[in-house]
């Protein structure tokens, strides 16, 4: 069988074929310049996925509908058997299909159908009463990026400051629960020892896990700063208890401590961390894919920190992907300001494409009633679904019932 895909400004609507049926080969139709950039990401695509399908590539013009029917005709003339995918296209080649399947349907083998993005259900076009495309279609965070034109910035030797993936062992996985526990019992508390804390960490090699600061020098230094100081004993003793740190010991001059591990270390580099974690861990359990602190640069050609050439990129808290569908979220534990959600909005419609969800999942926003409200408006006209007070849900599955139904 070959299918013919429909090139479609949507992204997702490019590849449905490719993810439901193993035809012998798909002819991709549409305007030069748009194929031109999908090629080189598709021949990617199925290699990585062991994918084993000739792939062809047809420009029309999509404003000209003689030459549109010319290159269908060619190709119902000498495929055995067709199908056409619906499920993108511009209106005057979704025309000229309807035109080719009156002219040819009684003579050749041509199918039509097209697949529902959002509820994942196939519909008989030519109802023949047979469904080709099968299965529910899944894609990667990273394949859903590319897709869109990006790229994932990891961390390497040449890139300081990229994605680094945590890895989710069952032991940190209960850690994380730990250190949400101490979080969601003060959300502000918890982000007024960050000031510090953040302070204390800048002293430290990114493998040290040892601290031991003299707190005469500590406060002169925050003088230098402009930082007030304050005891951080609460949230210290809540870690030791938790066992998160050890060797905890405070007096007048000497604070010191051992994080449990690197990764504890890490979770507590910045006050945000353990929301996007809590809601990270809780979501790879329910969707299809998840990533945590995802860079993105925007046109997929990455440059190490020392080249002159700066990578427009920017970073977002965690994405899911249930099947085809991205849901990108934006976790808060504090203050927001609007441009903010303005800029989250223009990177989940960019790289998530018309099928994205964006979510905004805060514990509490520090704004007033009226500003509160004016915020939630602006939200909801970016079709941002906001998710306040999450540190008030008391129980692990009422926290899954959540994120389930984001």
């Amino acid at each position: 069988m070959t299918v013919i895909e429909l090139f479609d400004e949507t992204p997702i609507d490019n590849i449905i074929a490719s993810l439901t049926t193993v035809p012998e080969k798909i002819i991709f139709i549409g305007e030069s310049w748009r194929l031109n950039k999908f090629i080189e990401f598709y021949e990617e695509f199925k290699k990585d996925r062991e994918i084993d399908i000739k792939a062809e590539f047809k420009p029309i013009n999509k404003n000209n509908l003689s030459s549109i029917l010319s290159v269908f005709r060619d190709i119902v003339m000498s495929e055995d058997e067709c199908l056409f995918d619906l499920t993108g296209g511009e209106d005057l080649v979704l025309v000229a299909i309807g035109m080719v399947y009156s002219e040819f349907c009684e003579c050749k083998n041509i199918r039509l159908q097209r697949f529902n993005v959002r509820d994942g259900k196939t519909i008989d076009c030519d109802n023949d009463g047979e469904f080709i495309f099968s299965g529910k279609p899944k894609l990667s965070v990273e394949e859903c990026i590319e897709l869109h034109g990006g790229k994932i910035k990891y961390k390497t030797e040449d890139i300081k400051d990229g994605t680094n993936p945590f890895d989710m062992t069952e032991d940190f996985c209960n850690d994380i629960d730990k250190m949400w526990a101490i979080c969601r019992n003060n959300p502000g508390s918890w982000n007024k020892q960050f000031i510090l804390f953040e302070e204390i960490n800048k002293g430290l090699n990114e493998a040290e896990l040892e601290v031991n600061i003299n707190l005469n020098d500590f406060k002169n230094l925050l003088n230098r700063k402009n930082i007030k100081y304050f005891s951080l004993s609460w949230f210290l003793k809540q870690l030791y208890k938790s066992r998160l740190i050890s060797g905890y010991f405070e007096d007048a001059n000497i604070l010191k401590f051992r994080y449990k591990n690197a990764q504890i270390k890490r979770a507590l580099l910045s006050a945000g961390t353990i929301l996007e974690l809590k809601v990270f861990k809780t979501g790879r359990e329910i969707y299809s894919d998840a990533m945590q602190s995802v860079h993105i640069d925007w046109d997929g050609n990455l440059h190490p920190d020392d080249s002159p050439i700066k990578d427009t990129e920017n970073e977002i808290d965690v994405i899911f992907m249930n099947g085809i569908i991205p849901i990108f979220i934006s976790c808060k534990n504090g203050a927001i300001n609007d441009d903010e959600l303005y800029k989250f909005d223009a990177v989940a419609s960019r790289f998530g494409g018309e099928y994205a969800k964006k979510v905004l999942i805060a514990t509490y926003l520090n704004k007033k009633n009226k500003s509160l409200k004016d915020f939630e408006n602006r939200a909801k006209a970016m079709q941002i679904k906001f998710i306040d007070s999450v540190h008030t849900i008391k129980t692990e599955e009422q926290f899954k019932k959540l994120i389930r139904k984001l």
